[in-house]
């Protein structure tokens, strides 16, 4: 696991008019659907509107980076996409071709759109792995996706501001 979030959640910035869009694998449902429930919870918290947060399944994780794509190509007010999936190591390398082709979908489609796609896409060795990153507590991946998104709008906003005030760190 990647070890402790640099901030508690109650640490994190509200970020009460961001549009997210949730897109989640429809394969390992028990994870990924902890992972995606943990998500809007903490997006909820963080003032997030019901309204502006969609949630979207899609077949596997290799459709995810063609997901977002459309997603903020329709939807261009979105602020960013959390994108949520497991992918099981096998008997054969199939898995690290589908990790690398998602990463590197999500890297085109951030430059393209110049928009935040957050990668809780994650390649696990064995089952008792994936529970462990969608368990209800902090190691789920769905709050490692909030505070990033959280932290990466804010960077956004800091750079962005038409009053000049620009945010410490």
């Amino acid at each position: 696991m990647s070890g402790h979030l640099p901030k508690a959640p109650e640490d994190f910035h509200p970020i009460p008019e961001a549009k997210i869009a949730i897109i989640a694998s429809m394969w390992h449902p028990d994870f990924v659907d902890g992972m995606v429930a943990r998500a809007k919870e903490e997006l909820l918290r963080l003032q997030v509107q019901e309204e502006n947060l969609g949630i979207y399944s899609i077949p596997g994780s290799l459709e995810l980076p063609y997901a977002a794509g459309q997603l903020f190509e329709e939807q261009p007010e979105l602020d960013a996409i959390l994108a949520f999936g497991v992918v099981l190591e096998g008997d054969t390398t199939h898995n690290d071709s589908v990790i690398q082709n998602v990463v590197h979908g999500f890297s085109l489609i951030c430059d393209r759109f110049g928009k935040p796609v957050i990668n809780e896409v994650i390649g696990v060795k064995n089952i008792s792995d994936a529970a462990k990153r969608s368990a209800d507590d902090l190691n789920n991946k769905g709050v490692e996706a909030v505070f990033a998104v959280s932290e990466i709008l804010r960077f956004r906003d800091s750079i962005t501001s038409t009053d000049g005030v620009k945010l410490g760190f």
